[in-house]
C-alpha cells in the first residue's frame, strides 16, 4: 500500500485497530500438558497467551519485581515519536512492544523499554500491527501488509503470503485487512478478525491452520456501528450521530467466554474508547456488554484511549496497553502508549482499571492490581505560581502546567539554559504555607512536526530538577545533566522530600531543534505548614 494512501482520511494509517496478540514460544506440547505449563522468566509459555489462566492455572503466581517500581501515564518509551495501535508479545522471558510509527521495543518488566530495530522484507511497512506465534513461528501483520513470518521477534521476517478468501483468492487492497488481530485458540483452532472500515463493524473468519493466510469459509459479520450506543459516535463529543469508525479489533477468552473487545469512535478524537461484546464461540454469536465503553477517558491529560491490547504477566496478572491521542490532524497526528490492569468481577464482566494519570504501582509489585492499583501520589504542581528564565512569543510557562498536553511552553531562542521554578504553596498573607512531600516528576517534552515515516536523529535532553523551601537554597533531587537517551517522556521517581519550590533547569538539547516543554508535573501529598512569614 503507498504512503499516501496510508495518511488518507481512509484511516489504512491512523485507523486504531490492531492490537497484537500477546503470545509467547510455542511448546510442542499437549493440551493437557500446556495448562501446566509454568510462565517464568526465560521458560517457554503457551502458544495461547490471549486465553487468560490466572495464577491457579498455568502462571507461578509471582513475579519477582521491585516493590517501589512504579511506572505513569503516557509510559516512557526510548527513542520514540509518535506511537499507537500497540501489541505486545510475550516471547522467552521478555515482552515485545510493536506500534505503528516505530518497531520494536523490549522489557523484563514492562515498564523500561529498550529500542531495536526489526528486520521486514525491502519496501514493506507495517501499521496497525498484529503479532502472534503458531507452532514454529512468530508472525506479524497490519494494515494491508499480508503475512510475514520470523523464527525471532526482530525478525528477520520473511514474506509469506497475502490473505486470501475460502477460493483463494487474494484480497485487497495489498492482500491484507485493516486492523486485523489473529486468535489462537486452546485447541490450535486460528481466527482472523478486521474492522470493516468506517459504520460497517467487525469481521471474524477462520483460518486454515496448513496455510494461516488462507480463510476456511467466508468471513462471518459479527456486529456494526449501533448509533444507540452513543460513545461510537464519531467526534469529541460524539455529535456525529451517523458516522463512525468501528476498529482495532481484540480477543480474550477466560472460562470459557470470549471477549470481543473494539475501539470506536475513531482515533482522531479524545472520545476515542473501547467497547465489548461477548460470546461462547470464537464467531459469535456475541452480545453487547452495557459496561461498555470498558475504557474511556475521564476528561484530564489522559484522552482518546482505544486500539489496545491484552496481555498475562508470569504472575497471573492482567494489563492493557493502549493508545492515547495528543493531537489530530490539525497540527500533526500525535499519539502515546498508556497501560492499566485488566480485571473480571464474580459475574464475569471484563472491565480495565484507567485510564490512569497518577504514577501506579508496575505489573509484579501488587498481587491484585485491578482491584486498585494507584501508589497515593497526586499531582501538586498543577497551575500553580511560578517563575521563569525566559518565555517565547505565545508559549507561556503556564502551559507546561496546565494538565494539557495540547499545549507547551517554549523558552526565548536566545535562552541557553531556560529554567522554570514552580511555588507549590500559593500563600497570601492570609493563608498558611504549605508545603509538599513529593516523590515523582513527570516531563513530557514536544517533538518535531512530521509524517509518519520519518527518520529523525536523536534528540538528546538534559536536565536537573532542584528543590527548596525558601526559594534561595536548593538541593538537587534528579541529575539528568549527562542524559544519553532519547525520552521524550521522563518519569523520575524521587526519595520523598518536603519542600515548598521546584525548579526545573533544562541544561542540553539538540542544536537547531526548538525547546519546548508540554507539561511538567509533580507528584506527590501534601507535606507540614506553617505560619506565613
Amino acid at each position: 500500500m503507498k504512503m499516501d494512501s496510508l495518511l488518507s482520511r481512509n484511516r489504512s494509517f491512523h485507523g486504531s485497530g490492531n492490537v497484537l496478540a500477546a503470545t509467547v514460544k510455542y511448546a510442542q506440547l499437549s493440551r493437557t500438558a500446556l495448562l501446566i505449563v509454568i510462565l517464568g522468566c526465560g521458560i517457554t509459555a503457551p502458544t495461547w497467551a490471549q486465553v487468560i489462566r490466572g495464577p491457579s492455572a498455568g502462571s507461578t503466581g509471582v513475579w519477582a519485581q521491585k516493590s517501589t517500581l512504579r511506572y505513569v501515564n503516557p509510559l516512557p518509551v526510548e527513542g520514540s515519536r509518535r506511537m499507537g495501535d500497540p501489541v505486545v508479545l510475550r516471547f522467552d522471558g521478555k515482552y515485545y512492544l510493536y506500534v505503528t510509527e516505530g518497531m520494536a521495543w523490549s522489557s523484563e518488566d514492562l515498564v523500561h523499554w529498550k529500542h531495536y530495530q526489526v528486520s521486514l522484507p525491502k519496501g514493506r511497512i507495517v501499521t496497525a500491527p498484529m503479532v502472534f506465534v503458531y507452532k514454529d513461528y512468530i508472525y506479524l501483520t497490519g494494515n494491508g501488509t499480508g503475512l510475514l513470518r520470523s523464527r525471532s521477534p526482530l525478525g528477520p521476517f520473511e514474506y509469506f503470503g497475502d490473505f486470501t478468501d475460502e477460493k483463494g483468492i487474494a484480497l485487497k487492497p495489498g492482500g491484507g485487512v485493516f486492523d486485523p488481530m489473529v486468535f489462537v485458540d486452546e485447541d490450535e483452532r486460528v481466527y482472523l478478525y478486521y474492522s470493516g472500515y468506517s459504520v460497517n463493524g467487525i469481521y471474524g473468519v477462520e483460518l486454515d491452520r496448513d496455510n494461516l493466510t488462507k480463510f476456511l469459509g467466508p468471513p462471518r459479520h459479527l456486529f456494526r456501528f449501533d448509533p444507540a450506543h452513543k460513545w461510537e459516535r464519531w467526534g469529541d463529543h460524539n455529535e456525529y450521530r451517523d458516522v463512525a469508525w468501528i476498529e482495532g479489533p481484540w480477543m480474550t477468552k477466560r472460562q470459557e467466554t470470549y471477549y470481543l473487545q473494539y475501539s470506536g469512535s475513531g482515533t482522531d478524537w479524545r472520545t476515542y474508547a473501547v467497547g465489548l461484546y461477548t460470546g461462547k464461540s470464537p464467531l459469535g454469536p456475541f452480545t453487547y456488554s452495557a459496561r461498555s465503553p470498558i475504557l474511556v477517558q475521564r476528561h484530564g491529560l489522559i484522552n482518546g484511549t482505544g486500539h489496545h491490547c491484552i496481555i498475562e504477566a508470569p504472575d497471573g496478572t492482567v494489563w492493557a496497553l493502549y493508545t492515547i491521542l495528543f493531537r489530530n490532524w490539525n497540527r500533526m497526528f500525535e499519539r502515546r502508549i498508556g497501560m492499566d490492569p485488566v480485571g473480571f468481577d464474580a459475574k464475569g464482566n471484563m472491565f480495565i482499571n484507567g485510564p490512569s494519570e497518577t504514577p501506579q504501582w508496575a505489573p509484579g509489585v501488587k498481587p491484585q492490581p485491578r482491584l486498585g492499583n494507584d501508589s497515593g501520589s497526586i499531582p501538586v504542581s498543577e497551575d500553580k505560581s511560578y517563575t521563569v528564565s525566559s518565555e517565547g512569543p505565545g508559549r507561556e510557562a503556564a502551559y507546561a502546567i496546565d494538565n494539557n498536553v495540547r499545549t507547551w511552553w517554549a523558552p526565548a531562542s536566545d535562552d541557553s539554559q531556560p529554567w522554570l521554578m514552580l511555588d507549590l504553596s500559593c500563600a497570601t498573607e492570609y493563608d498558611v504555607v504549605q508545603e509538599f512531600e513529593i516523590d515523582s516528576t513527570r516531563i513530557i517534552f514536544t517533538i518535531p512536526a512530521g509524517r509518519w515515516g520519518e527518520v529523525f536523529s536523536p534528540v538528546i535532553r538534559q536536565y536537573k530538577i532542584e528543590v527548596s523551601s525558601d526559594g534561595k537554597t536548593f538541593t538537587p533531587v534528579v541529575d539528568k545533566t549527562k542524559n544519553n537517551a532519547d525520552n521524550v517522556i521522563e518519569f523520575d521517581d524521587i526519595a520523598p522530600v518536603q519542600c515548598r519550590y521546584v525548579k526545573l533547569t533544562i541544561t542540553g538539547w539538540p542544536k537547531g531543534q526548538p525547546i519546548g516543554v508540554s507539561e511538567f508535573t509533580v507528584f506527590g501529598k501534601a507535606g507540614a505548614s506553617h505560619p506565613h512569614p
